[in-house]
């Protein structure tokens, strides 16, 4: 009997509950999470590019997936980026949404269970400021010393050559013995005086507990219905859409919490998600993965000002805020099927047979394993059990592109113009411990529905999956070549953290660009973190 592998979440892993005081009884060491960025000055529409890691003590990282999620000065979440750990570590982005107000943020990165295993360890996190020329800061004549960076200049750094016209190449070097682990030069951010990593015992006074599992195969989208409207008997479908489609189910537990493991999908845009039969869907919410905190009174985003006199370095920084090198990603490249673990009986690709007009015509000239009849004015249909050669009596799983159809006699006068392929499952198709009296999946030629509309009730949210994995991003921050006719605005010329390049203690050799200002040289070692301020003119 062919059983579609998706089991509620709930039977197959260990959840931990929080009662009262953020407590974890975890079956193996806390997860401990660093990461670091190039720069912390953006525009909005830029990659925060993020170089993470999970730590476990000496055992092996159960999460597979870290998040990086941006915070505004009001605690709300403005953007969060799910991405891929492999052995532990993630080279990946945050794209930041062309809208955010100028602005300084929290940029902040975790595990699905790290804050709640250890606060401390298990959540990292550090101011950066985003401009939007659409939505500018306040404007004052002069800002104060206390809203300034002033970087120290170390000694120890030095440059081959004091040369700084475009196209020079100068070498950058710490003098010593020290083993460096970490070297970038980027635009530096004079607008914000607190620039290295914040303690999560500066940042927050609390967290909230939630029920929480270990992300161990994929994401885990969770879901809840309000308390006093939970029915545990009811079944919920979410489909996520992207290049793929792959449909997930589950029940709410008695406090209206859901679980839809994802497992091995990796990559999608927006989700669908349905109660059974259509039903409203006005007391189902979306659960955001990110913990949610409170910050401390103490805790105060410092105050985003420009003076006149800054606005040309920052015109210099917005032309190098749309010029970004070349890196490459790859989607999951698996073949995964419309619903994971659905195995057909007959695929019919619809372009080889003369097209009519409705979905039941179709059905009647072309698909024998399926029946139309009419059942109290409306049209319905009926696979035929090939196994005890009889015709099932109730409609079948009707799947567009893997989400769930509930009206068949809509489905029945359809155009299936935009329909590719039908695939036909004529037997008991079972879906965690539901039973489905066969299987109708329509798939469409750009998996977007091929114009079928989204039930009444149901919800189409934005909510991406796991980011691409990054595969090759050694050009990221290189110069172009001289053939290519952009002018090099580049605002990170070197950073170690991209794969494939070297923090090594030799002198590391940059190409001086043509946008102008000040740029900080960033030596992180295992005695410390030094500076030292390369101008541009």
């Amino acid at each position: 009997m062919n059983k579609l592998k998706i089991v509620k979440i709930g039977i197959i892993l260990v959840l931990w509950f929080v009662v009262g005081s953020v407590k974890i009884y975890a079956q193996s060491g806390r997860e401990q999470v660093h990461f670091s960025i190039p720069k912390n000055i953006y525009f909005g529409g830029e990659r925060i590019w993020v170089s993470s890691k999970v730590e476990q003590g000496n055992e092996e990282e159960e999460s597979q997936i870290v998040y990086a999620e941006l915070l505004n000065r009001y605690n709300e979440s403005v953007a969060i980026a799910k991405m891929p750990l492999e052995k532990g570590a993630s080279f990946n982005f945050l794209k930041l949404p062309q809208s955010l107000p100028s602005d300084h943020y929290l940029l902040r990165v975790f595990t699905r269970v790290s804050p709640y295993q250890d606060l401390e360890s298990g959540m990292s996190q550090q101011l950066i400021t985003v401009f939007n020329r659409l939505a500018p800061p306040a404007v004052v004549e002069e800002r104060s010393e206390s809203m300034v960076f002033q970087p120290k200049d170390e000694d120890r750094i030095r440059f081959s050559s004091i040369e700084r016209s475009p196209g020079r190449k100068i070498s950058v070097k710490l003098e010593g013995n020290e083993n460096v682990r970490e070297l970038s030069v980027a635009v530096i951010n004079p607008f914000l005086s607190i620039q290295h990593q914040l303690k999560s015992s500066e940042v927050y006074e609390s967290l909230e507990p939630k029920l929480i599992v270990p992300e161990l195969f994929g994401h885990i989208i969770e879901a809840k219905v309000e308390p006093g409207q939970v029915d545990t008997t009811q079944l919920y479908y979410i489909s996520v859409h992207g290049d793929k489609s792959a449909l997930f189910t589950d029940r709410p537990d008695p406090d209206g919490t859901m679980f839809f493991d994802a497992g091995g999908m990796q990559n999608w845009d927006y989700l669908v998600a349905q109660a059974n039969g259509n039903k409203s869907l006005l007391d189902f919410t979306i659960v955001s993965p990110a913990p949610r905190t409170h910050f401390k009174k103490s805790f105060e985003f410092p105050v985003l000002k420009i003076t006149p006199s800054d606005e040309p370095y920052l015109k210099e920084l917005l032309k190098g805020g749309q010029v970004e090198g070349y890196f490459s990603h790859e989607f999951n490249s698996s073949d995964a099927p419309v619903v994971t673990g659905f195995v057909e009986d007959r695929v019919y690709q619809l372009d080889d047979y003369t097209r009519f007009e409705t979905v039941e015509t179709v059905i009647k000239e072309y698909v024998p394993e399926i029946s139309v009849k009419t059942v109290q004015k409306k049209k319905e249909f009926r696979s035929i059990n090939e196994i005890r050669s009889f015709a099932f009596d109730s409609n079948p799983l009707m799947l567009v592109d893997a989400m769930p159809v509930f009206d068949s006699d809509q489905l029945a006068a359809f155009d299936p113009k935009g329909f590719k392929t039908l695939e036909i499952l004529s037997r008991t198709f079972y879906l965690n411990e539901e039973e489905f009296p066969g299987v109708m999946s329509f798939s469409s030629y750009k998996n977007d529905f091929g114009g079928y509309p989204i039930p009444t009730n149901g919800i189409l949210l934005e909510y991406a999956g796991i980011q691409p994995k990054i595969t090759s991003a050694i050009s990221l921050f290189e110069p172009f070549s001289e053939t290519n006719q952009m002018m090099d605005w580049r605002t990170i010329l070197y950073w170690s953290e991209v794969p494939q390049l070297s923090s090594s203690n030799d002198a590391v050799e940059i190409v001086i660009p043509e946008l102008k200002g000040s740029f900080l040289v960033t030596i992180k070692t295992d005695q410390g973190t030094y500076t030292k301020v390369l101008e541009v003119n």
